[in-house]
């Protein structure tokens, strides 16, 4: 019955369902992670990461307002650049990232950003919470953004989500509202109220998950408490 509001977004994000897997299209195309689609928030005051996927060695250019970084794709095709640390700004503007080619995402704008994860308290959306109708009809705000990760799992941690259809940012309004996590948005809400800035709220949780599947596996490989549970685990797999 965890719950868990983290200020920390990194390329590799600790759940079961993202960290090692190779993503590289066939058509070999500049690609953004689904993280970043149009209406994204992105951290101010702190260096802000921004990766993909291009033809390895491709030479990728970011951009953002007055921005331009430049690294190159891996020998797996994947590239991760870093903006120099932004200030919180409600102005609309465009991320792009070009090679040979290009993709551009609209209304990005700068301000905090939060990882909002937990079991079924963290789950639990705004239709089930106490008297929500009003909250939900007056959850209007362009400034609050709403992002929510679809349930996969996998034995391997992966670079992104198993489908990223489905995944994309939205402003908040009650069509959004609705299902999301009430701890989240109420969080979210009063935050945005308090600093004037924009938020991004990024809503991963799973109701009646153990705290392991959100562990990696070289954490648990270090606790000695962990050992019983690794063996079973290894012992399943054998069997499956």
């Amino acid at each position: 019955m965890f719950h868990w509001i983290s200020h920390r977004l990194r390329p590799a994000l600790g759940a079961a369902f993202l960290g090692g897997l190779s993503f590289v299209g066939a058509e070999a195309a500049v690609r953004l992670h689904p993280l970043f689609t149009d209406h994204a928030v992105l951290q101010q005051g702190k260096p802000v990461p921004v990766w993909g996927w291009a033809d390895p060695g491709e030479k990728v250019t970011v951009r953002f307002g007055d921005q331009a970084v430049s690294v190159e794709a891996n020998a797996d095709g994947k590239w991760l650049a870093h903006l120099k640390p932004l200030k919180a700004t409600a102005a609309p503007r465009a991320l792009e990232a070009s090679g040979t080619t290009s993709v551009r995402i609209e209304d990005v704008v700068v301000g905090e950003v939060w990882v909002c994860s937990g079991q079924s308290n963290m789950e639990w959306p705004m239709t089930l919470s106490r008297d929500p109708q009003a909250d939900i009809q007056a959850s209007t705000h362009p400034l609050l953004r709403l992002y929510t990760v679809r349930k996969a799992t996998s034995p391997l941690p992966l670079d992104t989500f198993l489908d990223s259809k489905g995944h994309e940012w939205s402003t908040a309004a009650p069509d959004g509202v609705k299902g999301f996590s009430a701890v989240a948005y109420y969080f979210g809400r009063d935050l945005q109220k308090a600093l004037g800035v924009p938020v991004g709220l990024i809503h991963t949780s799973w109701g009646g998950t153990r705290i392991e599947a959100w562990t990696s596996g070289e954490t648990l490989a270090e606790r000695p408490c962990a050992q019983e549970m690794l063996a079973d685990w290894k012992e399943a797999v054998k069997k499956w």
